[in-house]
């Protein structure tokens, strides 16, 4: 007989990637059919695309594209005709409307074209009204630090008519950063602007990724818009074309001009 005792081997973790980027938005073969039958229109044709958290991302394209559509279905104010979206790790095909509006609330900030504020409150009220919808006070901190970082300090208790529209959509910014959502979604968010109020808008949405640690996508025609962000994915005929990391203007007109052959 042995005098040996077996010993089992230590039990080992599968080694892990470090540092890997948390994914806020994961978009997985995601089509969008308008119609039926021969009038049909394929706004979206099997596009996966992943957002990782504190990123900047521009999704540019020729018009009818799909770069809008695209933006609206990651928000979740579109459903895909086939394909999922996923935020935050939910998966949105699995929620009822609801949930989805919950969800939405809680984790996605928007900043749209139109600045969308509401005319009888203040700045400040209008930037803390999404946690008042939801039911929830606003952390005074959080919301000095916020409208400080906006540079509305001395406008905090004016009404929109009595700001520019580059104050207002830095309002409009804030109310988007208020309840720190896993993601900000823009949709052409300079394109009202005169270039001082779009260069000080795409400042604010650099600080709020570099500093706050935000994740933000937005749908731009603008190439000196796109290049403020991390990178840039472009869309022709309803798919991803091309993507460019660490975008510059002559760049981003490079492939635009190639899109457009």
């Amino acid at each position: 007989m042995s005098d040996h005792t077996a010993t089992s081997a230590p039990v080992t973790s599968p080694p892990r990637r470090a540092n890997a980027p948390e994914v806020v938005v994961r978009a997985t073969a995601v089509t969008r059919r308008f119609g039926e039958g021969a009038s049909a229109v394929e706004a979206l044709r099997g596009v996966d695309i992943a957002l990782t958290r504190g990123s900047f991302t521009a999704i540019m394209g020729p018009s009818g594209s799909g770069k809008s559509t695209l933006l609206h279905i990651l928000a979740g104010l579109d459903s895909p005709t086939s394909g999922w979206v996923e935020i935050a790790g939910t998966r949105l095909d699995a929620l009822d409307d609801r949930r989805l509006t919950l969800l939405r609330r809680r984790h996605v900030g928007f900043v749209f074209q139109a600045y969308n504020l509401l005319p009888v409150l203040t700045a400040e009220q209008n930037i803390a009204l999404p946690l008042r919808l939801a039911g929830h006070k606003p952390d005074p901190e959080w919301l000095e630090q916020l409208i400080s970082a906006v540079g509305l300090q001395d406008r905090r208790h004016h009404r929109p008519a009595e700001l520019s529209g580059g104050q207002q959509q830095r309002v409009a910014v804030a109310r988007a950063l208020v309840t720190r959502p896993a993601v900000v979604f823009g949709d052409e968010p300079t394109g009202n602007l005169d270039s001082v109020s779009s260069r000080e808008l795409l400042a604010l949405l650099r600080h709020a990724v570099d500093e706050l640690g935000q994740t933000i996508v937005m749908v731009t025609h603008d190439p000196a818009a796109a290049a403020a962000a991390d990178r840039v994915v472009f869309i022709a005929d309803g798919r991803i074309s091309g993507t460019l990391e660490r975008p510059t203007i002559d760049a981003i007109l490079d492939e635009l001009r190639t899109l457009a052959r």
